[in-house]
């Protein structure tokens, strides 16, 4: 058995969406796994610095920086990521010289044969996310990491990546989304994440707009047990990207105390935009992607989109348990030229939009209807879930060719 065949046979809630699991959850059986891995760890390896990053959007984009960063800096870096676009091992990559590779399948294999594959029933009851939490926390350090940065996936204080016990907390902008599972107000979702920091925590980055989300019993703790707060600011910038790598570029510079580093030269440009976010697809016509999945980061991402472009089409998918009406509210109705919800297998159905948007709003759920789409000239914006990456690259692909 090979590493991806064990993989797929593990309970996938991202596929599920069956979150009523999470309602008796807690971490104690994936502790035992991470204990079993530690207990295995060669300790004449130097500790890595390990960093958590949590939060609602921007947790993908701040993980990238940070981990091409450090890369840039000399460091051998791990980076783990969710959900992925194409191929799972997207979601441990390893960074070289600022840039995100993914790992060798042999490597990966091998990893897994020597270490997992003699004591399967350890790990038998693990689901997607948690052995792809505990695989790469393992691969990791047979790859001498001196830095790994772990995006959390759903949360923080029931987070498989919370066993990593980082050195450092960054978060990221909280809004509302799984509310059903973290809270109904910012402060309860902020609260949940930062359920991630144990006792080895050392600071906690934030950004400044993002103070007010602190729950009051983070600000009420006794000293003793008070994690110190590096509190962030960022200037307004025409790229969400862009505030995203300068607030990791701030951090990186705290944690090394611009020692020897040279961090604040890096520009941005220097440093390749993270798969999937802002990603042009075509050019003719520019049709570009981003999985922004909540109203916070589609109002974001859709007006950002709008600085460069007066009229576009915005073809929009998103998963049944997201609230698909605010999403549609966030969108910049006066310069959409056309809305498309896509409603194929998988994906919700969204309420009829209101006011002019109605008339012009398109349902489609079969491929060949968006190929008319991606021929014209009109700029096209992908939104709504990282599911459409793959759809809308290989259909955009199979178009060029016809």
């Amino acid at each position: 058995m090979h590493f991806i065949e064990f993989l797929n046979q593990r309970q996938n809630i991202e596929k599920t969406r069956n979150f009523n699991v999470f309602q008796n959850y807690t971490l104690d059986g994936i502790k035992l796994v991470f204990e079993h891995i530690q207990s295995s760890f060669d300790i004449k390896k130097p500790k890595p610095i390990r960093i958590s990053v949590v939060g609602t959007n921007g947790k993908g984009s701040t993980s990238h920086y940070l981990a091409c960063l450090f890369s840039k800096l000399g460091y051998n870096v791990g980076l783990y990521t969710s959900p992925h676009l194409l191929t799972p091992l997207e979601r441990f990559q390893l960074v070289r010289e600022g840039e995100p590779c993914l790992p060798n399948i042999e490597d990966v294999n091998l990893c897994f044969q020597t270490f997992f594959l003699a004591d399967l029933q350890r790990y038998e009851s693990l689901s997607y996310f948690e052995f792809l939490t505990a695989f790469a926390y393992r691969f990791f350090h047979e790859q001498s990491m001196g830095v790994e940065i772990w995006e959390a996936g759903l949360g923080g204080r029931l987070d498989a990546t919370k066993l990593v016990e980082a050195d450092y907390i960054v978060l990221t902008k909280i809004g509302l989304d799984h509310s059903e599972i973290l809270g109904n107000t910012k402060e309860a979702i902020c609260q949940e994440k930062l359920g991630i920091t144990s006792d080895k925590t050392l600071s906690l980055f934030a950004f400044l707009e993002e103070v007010e989300s602190l729950p009051e019993s983070f600000h009420t703790r006794p000293k003793k047990e008070t994690v110190p707060l590096h509190v962030i600011s960022i200037p307004p910038k025409d790229s969400y990207l862009e505030i995203n790598f300068l607030y990791a570029k701030s951090i990186v510079s705290n944690i090394l105390k611009e020692q020897e580093t040279s961090v604040s030269n890096i520009p941005f440009t220097s440093i390749r935009k993270p798969k999937g976010r802002m990603e042009v697809l075509s050019t003719k016509p520019i049709v570009v992607f981003d999985p922004s999945h909540n109203p916070d980061a589609i109002r974001t991402t859709s007006l950002e989109f709008a600085n460069h472009h007066r009229k576009f089409h915005v073809v929009l998918g998103s998963l049944p348990d997201k609230d698909l009406a605010e999403i549609l509210n966030a969108l910049p109705e006066p310069n959409l030229e056309n809305l498309i919800l896509w409603e194929g297998e998988g994906f919700g159905r969204f309420p009829a939009p209101t006011g002019r948007l109605h008339e012009r709003t398109m349902r489609r759920s079969s491929l060949p209807e968006l190929v008319p789409l991606f021929q014209g000239e009109i700029p096209v914006l992908v939104l709504g879930s990282f599911r459409l990456y793959g759809i809308v690259a290989n259909l955009i692909q199979n178009t060029i060719k016809m």
